[in-house]
């Protein structure tokens, strides 16, 4: 994927931050093929670890599902626990990620991202970082990617 440009903007900040830390940010990215990706970041919301992720396509919407939780009937209330760390959601698909990468490299093939990928990423958040300064959109400029790269 290729962005074309980020913006971020600063909603309100929580009482929770401090003054070094704009807290929420929400960043916008437009990719050279015009999709629209919005992530919103809240370090400080208070209530627990949440990710959400939700794709709406032409025909259909995909959601990433809630973790497994027991819900709670009490006192006329109807509660499921949120997480409260990275590692009680992610910490097996870590393990899962490392060990595929372990198995590429005894089996002398990789998959997955590559360093070009690296690159790229460090590219947009460098946009990104820059995109912080400003209430405009910044450009992404990644050049083409090299031969040596392309698999």
């Amino acid at each position: 994927m290729t962005y074309r440009s980020v913006q971020v903007r600063f909603p309100r900040s929580t009482s929770h931050t401090h003054a070094r830390l704009k807290d929420p940010q929400i960043v916008s990215f437009e990719t050279k093929k015009g999709t629209l990706i919005d992530v919103e970041v809240f370090v400080n919301c208070q209530y627990g670890y949440d990710i959400q992720c939700e794709v709406v396509g032409e025909t259909g919407i995909a959601r990433l599902p809630e973790p497994s939780a027991v819900q709670m009937r009490k006192s006329a209330n109807l509660s499921t626990a949120i997480l409260t760390d990275w590692k009680d959601r992610f910490i097996k698909a870590y393990d899962v990620e490392l060990q595929a990468f372990i198995n590429d490299v005894k089996a002398g093939q990789l998959h997955g991202p590559s360093a070009w990928d690296g690159y790229a990423a460090s590219v947009a958040a460098d946009a990104c970082i820059k995109a912080q300064g400003t209430s405009e959109p910044v450009e992404v400029t990644l050049p083409e990617c090299p031969a040596f790269y392309k698999r």
